[in-house]
């Protein structure tokens, strides 16, 4: 391959269809080695190339990709790469530049050379007034401190305007899925104002309909796991907050299932890194192979920093409507749900009780009463069967009317267990 210049090695690339790793070692192999990339411009000249159309090239923007995560270009030379892009009107290239940034945004510093320091103290001032609604954040702020307090001004107002939805829209694009939903998760769990968490629930259901899916994987795939499991953060699951954080996720888990159709949403697809672990290593498929989370479930009795759990509980114990309907399991949300319900089953068979027994009776009641009210797809379908027996030993959900609603009774097997649910009443 003769090389004349950066641009023609990028329009040949992408004219022979190279991955991006055939890419980078092709542009290592035909470019000095004394020059680094900054200073070539690799940034700026891959995103000028994947930008010409009225869409982005997907092929292009993956070797700036590459180039980003193997550390080829600087972020610093990355974002005055993207500053310079002031075409508004095309939003897929736009959707494009902020999935790019959030691959490293929140790895900013200014602890390395110079001129890195200086580009990105110099994005700021020349990005701020191109991107949109991002003069709309205070300058010189953490990030954190920028989503706190505008939650706390639109939990007073009761409201969301649509500058504050702007902010919430910028701060969940800078930092990720999982800060975003874990930090304002935070801040509910913080309110002991029992009116004030009713409002809190509605705010932040409109709120994470900003990207519904993902937040809904984050909040049941990793958050209440994690609140679940840790003794140390039991407190925190106490009434009011503890319930209206129930509320919350059931609400999230019903809109995500109803709208499911197996698919990954937009940005779900576009994001090249993600805060959340690979869904399949968390929950294998093999059900022979206990998963982190049943190791967990599994630990010493001993320990009262973590929650045990029968020994008669596995994987092949938790029968569950989803299996038998052959639901797909390869599907993060469907398994993050039937690991979820897995989850309660074992704390609700476990032998400790405190605020995270409370919680998931309130999660449970929420369930039931979103499926009386008429909410479409149910969730209760990923419950292990042996749920049910566990659930009518609790005072409030002890009658014929929660086990028939909270089985399936177009299966046998979800008779069987009713009938022998109220039986035992």
């Amino acid at each position: 391959m003769k090389v004349v210049n950066l641009k023609q090695a990028i329009l040949q690339a992408w004219k022979e269809r190279w991955s991006d790793y055939q890419w980078a070692i092709n542009m290592k192999k035909f470019f000095p080695k004394g020059a680094t990339w900054d200073i070539l411009n690799l940034a700026d000249a891959l995103l000028e190339q994947a930008m010409i159309g009225p869409s982005p090239n997907p092929l292009i923007l993956s070797y700036l990709k590459y180039a980003i995560s193997s550390q080829m270009v600087s972020y610093s030379s990355v974002l005055t790469a993207i500053s310079k892009f002031d075409d508004f009107s095309r939003d897929l290239c736009i959707q494009a530049l902020l999935d790019i940034m959030d691959m490293f945004c929140d790895r900013l510093s200014c602890h390395g050379k110079a001129e890195e320091c200086i580009g990105l103290c110099r994005f700021p001032s020349t990005g701020v007034d191109t991107m949109p609604y991002w003069n709309l954040l205070p300058p010189k702020r953490p990030i954190k401190e920028v989503l706190t307090d505008i939650f706390a001004k639109v939990l007073e107002k009761g409201w969301v305007d649509s500058r504050s939805i702007h902010i919430f829209d910028t701060l969940l694009h800078m930092g990720g899925v999982y800060w975003f939903c874990n930090n304002l998760i935070k801040e509910l769990l913080k309110e002991t104002r029992k009116e004030h968490t009713l409002r809190a629930v509605e705010l932040l259901y409109s709120i994470f309909c900003l990207d519904m899916p993902q937040v809904t994987l984050v909040l049941l795939g990793h958050i209440l796991p994690g609140l679940l499991t840790d003794s140390s953060k039991w407190h925190s699951l106490m009434d009011p907050p503890g319930t209206a954080l129930a509320k919350l996720a059931v609400w999230c888990a019903l809109s995500s299932y109803s709208s499911h159709k197996g698919q990954a949403s937009a940005r779900q697809k576009k994001r090249h890194r993600e805060d959340i672990e690979d869904y399949i290593s968390l929950f294998p498929l093999d059900d022979t192979q206990p998963s982190k989370l049943m190791r967990l479930l599994s630990s010493n009795e001993d320990d009262t920093n973590v929650l045990s759990s029968p020994t008669d509980r596995s994987m092949s114990s938790s029968l569950s409507a989803s299996q038998l309907h052959t639901v797909n399991m390869r599907d993060p949300l469907n398994r993050v749900l039937a690991n979820l319900f897995l989850l309660i089953s074992s704390i609700l068979g476990s032998r400790t009780a405190g605020p995270h027994t409370q919680f998931v009776q309130w999660f449970m009641e929420e369930c039931v009463d979103c499926l009386e009210q008429g909410s479409r797809g149910s969730i209760l379908q990923f419950m292990p069967f042996t749920t049910v027996s566990e659930l009518v030993k609790v005072s409030a959900m002890s009658s014929p009317r929660v086990v028939l609603a909270i089985t399936d009774l177009s299966l046998p097997q979800g008779r069987q267990v009713a009938a022998k649910a109220i039986a035992a009443l």
